[in-house]
């Protein structure tokens, strides 16, 4: 992490260093973790357990997409895959020798076709023996009992798919049939005795007709007794051999076998007819496992309730049946993705449970269904932080991530100004996606998910849940807004309603009256006491109109707001400005017949079209591209920060002129958020004594501060997402060219690691000749001082110093530099 936040800073300090602004060296960039994706989990010989998939930290430890564990969970790191390329673990099967076959490709979220694979052979330690890089679009591999190894290809949008057979070295098995043709995807490859069952969404093997299974013989030649008839109707599906050779076949299909109806799931004899001792209403999916221990079938499947449906993990008796005395456990909401689970140590070990059992994703129960506490599995990966927002002195931080640093907090958290995560605000359950939020006061968040609307304290803990469906007519939560008056704006992007301080829905706001259209893709924002309202109107012709009112809280539509003819497109951003106007962006190209370049309008507060701004706005480009995706516009100090989908983020002035000397840094490839803040400086510091002189001479120099959210491509360490705050100089007006006197100092002066364990080192420019260096507590009592008798880096021993915040004076004949640090 040390080493992205220094590529960081350092970017960025040789970016802005002839103007204003300067990256905060003394926030600490957080990390936030998510559960890893998990799609192997096996045990190995002496009760060890090896897991694979998206895995890039057991732990804290760096891990490489495939671990190996101890039994009692902890990692095996005599386990030394490398894995350079990162790629991410898909399969992996076992040799009678130890070694591992292991099948990797490259992230791929799109499932495009011509998806690069590589097949790993590594010993029982992980290490390297040999591989196969040729080869697109691997679907499956398993490995037969005299440990040759069979491969399947092919991609639905594709007309071929392709099945090989490799020796225990990985050179190809020419005694096999490699060169038998299907005309569509070979999704998988099962092996019972000398018998191959190929499964997949072709309907032709070598000329001949076959759907869905086929089954071969040893040497790949077509086994003419077994046949399904029509199939599945070229869908994929699951394919699982029981002990007794019978085929249990799972996934979307409504026919398997000439035609003849099933529902999602049958089971086939060895010659493909139906075996009509099985029948179940439940059914798993095309990419998980079905796992079978003593006659009982293990599924992931959807049970409806009667209110509500969900995945779950079920036990089906032999036939079919649920097994009503296991307790069904509950999975995240898309639980059947790539679902995998394993019997280890008479356990159930499974994963796609961090929302509903182990946070890290990967739980343990018992035969029975009954959960076993685990707090030792700890596969994760790089989560991501997503918005934020201020509020004295904190930052909140909403995105994707169970856990900050070692702060386990479902989805939103709490930093201070350094970085730090505030350890007494912690979100504990996971009640759905946290969709948006609102800061009330250091006391109040109101947050909401799809399904839910709650009100935090300043801990994190729920002090009301909001049931507005049964209150209201909403059917979801798309944006709200907490007014003073604590009633609440609401919209499900099909209505906009107001409910009560306690969430009983009070009023509807009528958009739209006529039946020959229906509104959809509404969006608001405060105007003082009204409500301006963005909307689009849908016709049963094809025809939409974009449409933006105002709206008095009682309801009725404010006659005094008009826009004329409005935009020719979708609007995507309103803001309004500290001064009652309106920003408004969007896809548009005119607003009112006239031309708008950058696709985004200045309004007065009652809707008139600023025409100087949209002259002074059309002598530049805003962004990369002529086609805008604006994301954030944050006013700050009467200068607007506009940020897109990519890593421009454009400085512009109220009357629409651009802000020449500020730039954002090239490192962050894709801007998220930005979010203000305002902080003085530190009490104790030089700076802060000449702050409050100038205070008291009736002059602002308190500091401006921006947090930008975003992501960076190809990171060393694997962290993407980034927050970087940035120092935008003092309260001006405007963005001054020089920095000021004490950025200037911050530069000659440097302090590393951030932040500092046991031992500070400083390091000087040439400006500076420092004479002592102090350490001071938060509350300005000095801890510590040395003379310097050079200009050559020197080293603090900080092992003595308690964990937190200090204050480092440096010194010199041009004056004392103070900066802030963290201590671990």
């Amino acid at each position: 992490m040390k080493k992205l936040y220094s590529l960081l800073l350092l970017t960025f300090i040789g970016i802005l260093s002839s103007y204003g602004q300067t990256v905060d060296d003394t926030f600490v960039q957080p990390i936030a973790y998510k559960a890893a994706k998990i799609t192997v989990t096996k045990e190995l010989p002496g009760g060890k357990i090896l897991l694979g998939g998206d895995i890039a930290f057991y732990g804290n430890t760096p891990v490489h997409n495939l671990i190996r564990l101890n039994a009692d969970y902890s990692l095996d790191e005599t386990f030394l895959f490398a894995n350079p390329n990162n790629l991410k673990i898909k399969k992996a099967e076992l040799q009678s020798s130890g070694n591992i076959i292991v099948l990797a490709n490259v992230d791929n979220p799109w499932g495009s076709p011509g998806e690069q694979t590589t097949i790993f052979q590594l010993n029982s330690n992980g290490e390297l023996i040999t591989s196969i890089t040729s080869l697109t679009d691997v679907s499956s591999i398993t490995v037969q009992a005299d440990d040759k190894i069979l491969v399947s290809l092919g991609h639905w949008a594709v007309d071929n798919g392709n099945l090989y057979r490799y020796n225990t070295d990985l050179t190809l098995d020419d005694s096999f049939n490699n060169v038998i043709t299907f005309d569509k995807k070979v999704s998988d490859i099962k092996v019972f005795g000398n018998s191959i069952y190929v499964s997949g969404m072709f309907s032709v093997v070598d000329g001949i007709t076959r759907n869905s299974i086929i089954k071969l013989n040893n040497e790949g030649s077509i086994d003419s007794s077994f046949d399904v008839g029509v199939g599945a109707n070229g869908r994929d599906f699951s394919l699982t051999i029981q002990d007794d050779g019978k085929l249990l076949v799972g996934g979307n299909f409504l026919k398997m076998v000439d035609n003849t109806a099933t529902y999602n799931m049958a089971r086939l004899n060895s010659d493909g007819s139906f075996d009509t001792s099985f029948s179940s209403q439940y059914y798993n999916y095309a990419n998980s496992v079905v796992g079978i221990k003593d006659s009982f079938l293990y599924i992931d499947t959807v049970v409806n309730d009667g209110v509500s449906a969900n995945n779950y993990l079920v036990r089906l008796k032999s036939d079919g049946s649920l097994d009503e005395e296991f307790n069904k456990i509950k999975l995240n909401e898309f639980g059947f993705d790539n679902f995998v689970l394993s019997f280890i140590d008479n356990k159930i070990l499974y994963n796609n449970s961090e929302y509903t059992g182990n946070r890290y994703g990967l739980s343990t129960s018992d035969l029975n269904g009954n959960n076993i506490d685990s707090p030792n599995l700890k596969p994760n990966r790089a989560g991501s932080f997503e918005t934020g927002g201020y509020f004295n002195g904190k930052l909140i931080v909403k995105g994707d991530f169970v856990k900050i640093n070692d702060v386990e907090t479902f989805g939103i958290g709490m930093l201070d100004e350094t970085g730090t995560v505030d350890e007494s605000f912690v979100f504990k359950n996971y009640l759905g996606d946290i969709r948006q939020f609102q800061i009330i006061d250091n006391s109040t968040i109101f947050v909401s998910t799809k399904d839910l609307f709650l009100k935090l304290d300043n801990q994190g803990n729920i002090t009301k849940n909001f049931d507005y469906k049964a209150d209201s007519q909403l059917l979801r939560i798309e944006q709200f807004k907490v007014l003073e008056s604590g009633k609440i704006l609401i919209t499900d992007q099909w209505g906009l309603f107001l409910l009560n301080e306690n969430g009983v829905q009070e009023s509807v706001y009528t958009i739209n009256s006529s039946p020959d259209y229906w509104i959809t893709g509404i969006s608001f924002e405060m105007q003082d006491d009204k409500i301006l309202c963005h909307s689009i109107l849908n016709s049963f012709t094809g025809i939409y109109t974009p449409k933006l009112i105002r709206f008095n809280l009682d309801t009725s539509i404010d006659t005094s707001f008009n826009i004329g003819q409005g935009p020719d497109a979708g609007i995507s951003k309103i803001v309004v400005l500290n001064s009652g106007e309106i920003i408004t962006a969007g896809g548009f190209s005119s607003f009112n017949g006239i031309s708008i370049p950058n696709q985004i309008v200045k309004l007065s507060k009652d809707g008139e079209m600023d025409l100087q701004f949209n002259q002074n706005l059309s002598l530049y480009q805003i962004g990369y591209a002529q086609s805008h995706d604006y994301r954030k516009i944050e006013e700050i100090d009467s200068v607007l920060y506009i940020t897109e989908g990519d890593s421009k983020v454009t400085a512009i002035n109220l009357d629409g002129t651009l802000v020449n000397n500020f730039a954002m840094p090239v490192t962050i490839d894709q801007v998220t958020d930005l979010v203000a803040s305002e902080e003085p400086v530190a009490e104790n510091s030089e700076t802060s004594k000449k702050s409050k002189s100038q205070s008291d001479s009736n002059t602002s120099s308190d500091t401006k501060y921006m947090y930008a959210f975003g992501k960076v491509n190809n990171p060393s360490n694997g962290i993407s997402s980034v927050i970087v705050k940035v120092n935008l100089g003092k309260k001006s007006g405007s963005l001054g060219l020089d920095p000021v006197t004490a950025e200037k100092s911050i530069s000659n002066v440097q302090i590393f690691p951030v932040p500092v364990q046991e031992k500070m080192s400083l390091s000087f420019s040439n400006a500076v000749v420092p004479t002592k260096v102090a350490v001071y507590s938060s509350n300005g009592k000095e801890l510590y001082s040395s003379k310097i008798q050079s200009g050559e880096n020197i080293d603090v021993d900080m092992s003595r110093f308690t964990p937190g915040v200090y204050f480092i004076k440096v010194f010199s004949d041009s004056g004392v530099t103070t900066k802030k640090i963290i201590k671990k």
